[in-house]
């Protein structure tokens, strides 16, 4: 099944404008007298009041917080949280609303929900809301709730609750509820992503809202939508992710990320960007207010809503032996004799131990860290050489990496690896520590300078005999990128530049090329016309705090956020692989996890060749403790 854009009617019509979709077939909440409304200084957000909106799969005690205290407080607040969403009997509802009392500490919270449109619109029934100082919308199908309170006193009393400078704040089917025009609002299923239902709320106003956004690779949905419907701003929300809207300014809060769908922005090549936690936008110029935050010793020119992909970036198209190439300028590293390699019956990963790959930050990711200690052997006999090449000419303020290893895994075992010399590291002398070593990690920096250092030496052999004999090699930052066959930003003037004049990796990951702090510097689509220009190479990029598990040809995620896979032969540039999430590297596809019993609900998780592109996404796992069942 395919996703549907309009139901019969061609998406290029919709270059008529907003105004065309007023044409679309009417549903019975149409037919209702709109609810007034007045003209505001405000271009998209609410003039008075706050909303906040989630992506659905759960939230954060920083969501909680913030719901809380723009409510009035624990002991001030007034609450009414609106069920429609999801059909069923009051004991869900209630159970829920013990869930806000239980994160918020609100006590008075008051369940709404209308069995018919006449209830909707009686004044008994929004009594509670003319003295509320917050409304919640749980998930479920947005199209429920459109039935239910579309231009009635209801919906009207919502409104209300912001002009008085109260708080509207909405999960899910919830967020999307919030928008002016209705995203997967059909009653047939939420795949159909412009359906029978085209009108939401308008809290926000001349906008489109999706969620759940990168756990179910939903990310190039509402690009096409977008392009032709300029007055509106498109937002997607991935889960326990929400942005906090005040007047025309928004503000992210949460765990991951924000996609931001902008008309000016999709006619270039990157039809979306990211927004991560605590990062500003302004709504009305569509400009951003606050800078990517990243630390000085590490910031790359970081992306903005005009230049989502790095725009100082270069495009070249790679050479035909991506990995033998002898394009640009050659630096000393290729003069060496190569380390002899043998062949495999892999395609891609190493055909003996493990490599973890890592996309930087990741300090606080433990379950990282855990695998790392249990690959080398526990920490009792694992033996770690660290290699810190890659942060320059000197290796005296790198001891500090040696003792977060340390503190991390509780490996003891562990020796600081450090030449920019090519003699030495062609030294027997030298890679004694190797010989004895479980585990290999790679610091971040540059990763033309581990190449400088290493590439084609004893040293680099004697890395790849730690393999052989089974045990690990890891790296985050530079040392992800190192670990493929094509070096990706290995340039010496700068990381803007994506195939420089160093293209050759130490390649544990054959045939293959790497990105690191993906999402977070808004890379995403820098790898997407490279892959499609070498075919033979399949593309990879990692968010931050976020690794790969690559045993033979199956790659596994670890860690808090995504993994993107390029592959040339899919309809879109990428899609995304989330924790604990595995990939058959060497036949392109995911390896399908265990059908869930009856009781849990069965799924079937994105497939590689659908997940990104036209065909319909299954929904992922949902998060029945939320009741978020869209």
């Amino acid at each position: 099944m395919r996703k549907h854009i309009l139901p019969r009617i061609a998406l290029a019509s919709i270059t008529f404008g907003y105004a065309f979709l007023l044409l679309m077939p009417a549903s019975s909440f149409a037919q209702r007298t709109p609810i007034t409304i007045t003209p505001s200084p405000t271009r998209h957000g609410p003039e008075h009041g706050s909303l906040i909106i989630i992506g659905g799969g759960g939230s954060t005690p920083e969501i909680w917080q913030k719901f809380t205290e723009l409510a009035g407080g624990k002991d001030k607040a007034r609450i009414v949280f609106v069920t429609n969403g999801t059909p069923g009997d009051d004991t869900s509802s209630h159970s829920y609303a013990n869930t806000i009392k239980r994160q918020t500490g609100i006590q008075h919270i008051t369940i709404l929900n209308a069995h018919s449109l006449a209830e909707a619109n009686s004044e008994k029934f929004i009594e509670p809301l003319k003295t509320a100082t917050g409304v919640f919308f749980d998930g479920g199908r947005q199209w429920r709730i459109a039935d239910a309170y579309l231009n009635t006193l209801t919906h009207k009393a919502f409104q209300d609750v912001l002009n008085r400078g109260g708080v509207i704040i909405g999960s899910s089917a919830g967020a999307t509820i919030q928008g002016s025009f209705l995203w997967r609002g059909d009653t047939r299923n939420n795949n159909i992503l412009v359906g029978d239902h085209t009108q939401g709320l308008a809290f926000l106003r001349n906008s489109v809202i999706d969620q759940h956004l990168l756990a179910r690779n939903r990310q190039f949905d509402m690009v096409e939508f977008i392009k032709n419907t300029p007055e509106l701003i498109g937002i997607g929300l991935d889960q326990a992710t929400a942005i906090l809207v005040q007047k025309d300014t928004l503000q992210v809060i949460g765990k991951a990320y924000v996609l931001i769908y902008d008309y000016k922005n999709i006619k270039t090549d990157s039809p979306f960007f990211m927004l991560s936690e605590g990062q500003r936008y302004d709504l009305k110029e569509r400009k951003m207010l606050s800078p990517v935050k990243i630390t000085p010793a590490t910031a790359q020119n970081p992306a903005t809503p005009q230049n989502p992909a790095n725009a100082t970036a270069q495009t070249t198209t790679p050479p035909a032996q991506t990995q033998n190439s002898e394009s640009g300028p050659q630096p000393k590293a290729y003069v060496n004799t190569p380390i002899e390699v043998h062949p495999s019956t892999t395609l891609h990963g190493p055909e003996h131990g493990s490599l973890l790959i890592i996309g930087g930050n990741v300090g606080s990711t433990a379950s990282v860290w855990n695998k790392f200690t249990e690959l080398a052997g526990g920490k009792d006999k694992a033996k770690i050489v660290v290699v810190t090449a890659a942060s320059g000419d000197s290796a005296a303020f790198d001891q500090k990496d040696v003792e977060e290893i340390k503190k991390q895994t509780g490996i003891s075992n562990v020796t600081l690896l450090h030449t920019n010399d090519l003699k030495e590291a062609n030294s027997e002398t030298f890679i004694a520590p190797i010989k004895q070593a479980t585990g290999v990690y790679f610091i971040g920096g540059r990763q033309w300078r581990i190449a400088d250092s290493y590439l084609n030496t004893l040293t680099h052999q004697a890395f790849q005999d730690v393999l052989n004999r089974g045990g690990v090699i890891a790296g985050s930052s530079a040392g992800a990128s190192i670990q493929g066959s094509f070096l990706w930003r290995g340039d010496t003037k700068g990381a803007e530049t994506l195939v420089g004049d160093h293209t050759q990796g130490l390649a544990f990951l054959k045939n293959s090329v790497i990105d690191q702090h993906l999402l977070k510097r808004n890379r995403q689509f820098d790898l997407a016309r490279f892959i499609h220009a070498a075919p033979d190479l399949i593309g990879i990029g990692l968010d931050e705090a976020t690794a790969i598990l690559v045993q033979g040809d199956t790659l596994q995620v670890i860690g808090k956020s995504y993994v993107a896979i390029y592959d040339h032969k899919n309809d879109q540039p990428f899609f995304f692989l989330s924790e604990g999430q595995k990939y058959d590297l060497k036949n392109y596809k995911t390896i399908q996890p265990p059908r869930r019993n009856a009781a849990d609900g069965d799924f079937t998780p994105p497939s590689p060749l659908n997940a990104a592109g036209p065909h319909v996404t299954p929904p992922s796992p949902l998060n029945a403790a939320d009741k978020e069942r869209e």
